[in-house]
């Protein structure tokens, strides 16, 4: 109740100095020249259409969204509002989990990894093949989702206080034989009694103590969420890079390095090598040091690895067009070569026939021997040899 009449109180007050503030606004504006009252009030005019235009914008938008998330899967085709749907989701979900109580949230965490654990466990029953790939990959993540599991049923915060009870428990018995100030723990008796002999030196140390645990407590919860996130990280990249695996087996090199190394190859040398004779594994290794940001993505070996085909493919088609462009241009220039051999060939009959044709006027004989080649297609060249032929004779 007391809060409640808190909240009004709150909520009145507020209003007083919202109305003031306005009061004291039209006081201002009242006692402004024309000219700056003018300005003001068209700057006014201007915010508030700006505020419109982005309250309609933002609204149109929200509208979409709504409709986007009721949309299924199969029916959305745009690549663009499938990203945007699944980042809604992810929104959604953090704003819904935001807010859960830490409890609610351990608890929340627990059944979606229980549920994931069932759902594995009835998928690797039904693999016949338990040397296969896709059953090592689903080994490898139940394992991983059981420790995360049992971790979780211990709260980080509730075992951190746990160790640090232990801790000073440890110090207050490994301290006994120092000076009260030199010691890191003490029991309530003595700590009284020596607030009674020297009260101020007993504050002081109670301080320093208070502040001492603090620290050691904050920097062992840093230390617990860092192992944490290390080893989560490492145990998800290592289920992306088996899953990897299986789909590009000539990545795992492991075999190739050691008969390099049993040639004795130096670690240099044999990465040389490698990559040398291994494109996709060249390319891969191009695209992490392109991207060290990507070594703390949970999924970064396939990351990379889409991205390693991507690039493939690129320069496989790069290659095949460069290779087609280099055949139109043999193409083109070997047409170039007929189209001039041909023409030079008819020039030169052309231009016989024209000189003979301007020496010498073609006799009746002359005329019956071209019409008769001419219609049986006979070739100029052989038109020209035929004619040769009978003026040689005639002679």
């Amino acid at each position: 109740m007391a809060e409640l009449q808190k909240e009004e109180l709150k909520k009145e007050l507020e209003g007083i100095l919202e109305k003031e503030k306005a009061e004291g606004q039209k006081s201002k504006e009242a006692s402004m020249p024309a000219e700056e009252r003018e300005a003001l009030e068209a700057k006014q005019v201007e915010e508030a259409k700006k505020a419109e235009d982005i309250r309609i914008a933002t609204e149109a938008q929200a509208k979409k969204d709504a409709e986007l998330l009721l949309k299924k899967d199969e029916e959305i085709k745009d690549e663009a509002e499938k990203k945007h749907k699944i980042e809604l989701l992810e929104a959604k979900r953090k704003e819904e989990e935001d807010k859960l109580s830490s409890e609610e949230k351990i608890k929340k965490i627990k059944e979606e990894t229980q549920k994931r654990i069932d759902e594995l466990t009835n998928q690797l029953k039904e693999i016949r093949d338990k040397g296969s790939k896709e059953a090592e990959i689903m080994r490898q993540e139940l394992e991983a989702l059981r420790k995360e599991k049992t971790e979780k049923s211990e709260d980080i915060v509730s075992l951190v206080e746990k160790e640090e009870s232990e801790k000073n428990q440890k110090y207050l018995q490994e301290d006994k034989s120092l000076t009260r100030e030199k010691r890191r723990e003490m029991s309530k008796e003595e700590w009284g009694e020596w607030s009674l002999d020297d009260n101020e030196a007993a504050v002081a140390w109670i301080q320093r103590r208070e502040l001492r645990r603090e620290i050691d407590k904050r920097q062992n919860l840093i230390t617990k969420q860092r192992e944490g996130i290390s080893r989560k990280l490492f145990e998800k990249q290592a289920q992306s890079l088996v899953r990897v695996y299986g789909k590009h087996p000539e990545l795992d090199i492991k075999v190739r390095k050691a008969e390099l190394k049993a040639q004795g190859k130096s670690d240099e040398e044999i990465e040389t090598i490698v990559r040398a004779e291994n494109k996709k594994y060249d390319t891969i290794m191009k695209i992490a040091e392109e991207n060290p940001d990507w070594k703390f993505d949970l999924d970064a070996p396939e990351k990379a690895a889409e991205e390693m085909v991507r690039r493939l493919e690129d320069k496989s088609n790069s290659d095949e067009k460069s290779a087609l462009d280099k055949m139109q241009e043999q193409i083109e220039t070997l047409s170039a070569e007929i189209a001039r051999l041909t023409s030079t060939d008819e020039g030169v009959t052309s231009t016989v026939l024209r000189e003979k044709k301007s020496k010498e006027i073609m006799t009746e004989a002359e005329n019956v021997i071209i019409e008769t080649m001419k219609a049986s297609k006979a070739s100029q060249a052989m038109i020209d040899s035929a004619l040769k032929k009978f003026r040689e004779k005639k002679k």
